[in-house]
């Protein structure tokens, strides 16, 4: 089937999360002098990952706000080692907020899928729940910038994934219907279940092969295999 629009999601989808997180991560515990609060480096980044990923879901659901998410998860992180310290918190927030974008890892074989999707004419959005400032640096960072038409962020649309809003304010930005474009992800809950919402199918990029309740049109373990659909 043809379609007049690919909408993607970024983070862990093109852009390594878990990987250019620990690189921002490494740069902060080394730059706060934080060797004598934690065990190690392992036990500071899994705390991160977890109060970090407990925010995120809380913003997704709108139970907390941008600033909430920003500030608290290094206030929370800082008091798992006894540091009550709102200033330094403020300082890491911020330094991790500009180092972070600047990391560029990306997923096995995205360039070459990218380059290989924009050969063959398609044309392409992102759609991502990130802060605007964040994810447009680390689109020009990781290379990305010239694949795509435009970046819809949850910022942007005014609601994040799974909601569907932001895919509504994404097709009225592209000028295609529901029939007419497909959703590219890596999170059966906001990519697959949220395209779901709207009619929207989509391609689930299950890198983990996790089990799901969800029908995605395409399920594939590798980037790769988008070569065969599209």
């Amino acid at each position: 089937m043809e379609y007049k629009h690919l909408f993607f999601d970024l983070d862990d989808t093109f852009w390594d999360v878990r990987t250019n997180q620990e690189t921002a991560q490494r740069e902060l515990f080394a730059a706060f002098g934080l060797g004598d609060r934690y065990p190690d480096f392992d036990s500071y980044y899994e705390t991160f990952r977890e109060i970090n990923q407990r925010l995120w879901t809380e913003y997704r659901d709108g139970i907390v706000d941008r600033e909430t998410l920003r500030n608290q998860r290094f206030v929370r992180l800082l008091e798992s080692a006894g540091i009550h310290d709102e200033r330094m918190a403020m300082d890491m927030s911020n330094e991790y907020l500009r180092i972070s974008p600047t990391c560029n890892t990306l997923m096995p074989h995205s360039l070459e899928v990218l380059e290989y999707l924009k050969t063959k004419g398609h044309s392409m959005s992102l759609i991502t729940n990130g802060f605007n400032e964040v994810q447009f640096l680390k689109v020009e960072h990781a290379g990305l910038k010239p694949f795509f038409d435009r970046i819809t962020t949850s910022e942007f649309a005014g609601i994040g994934k799974p909601n569907p809003g932001i895919f509504e304010y994404a097709m009225r930005k592209a000028g295609v219907g529901p029939d007419e474009c497909i959703m590219i992800g890596d999170d059966v809950y906001t990519d697959i279940y949220g395209a779901s919402t709207v009619g929207m199918p989509s391609v689930f990029v299950n890198f983990r092969g996790i089990e799901h309740d969800q029908h995605p049109r395409h399920e594939i373990r590798d980037l790769r295999a988008l070569k065969e659909i599209f």
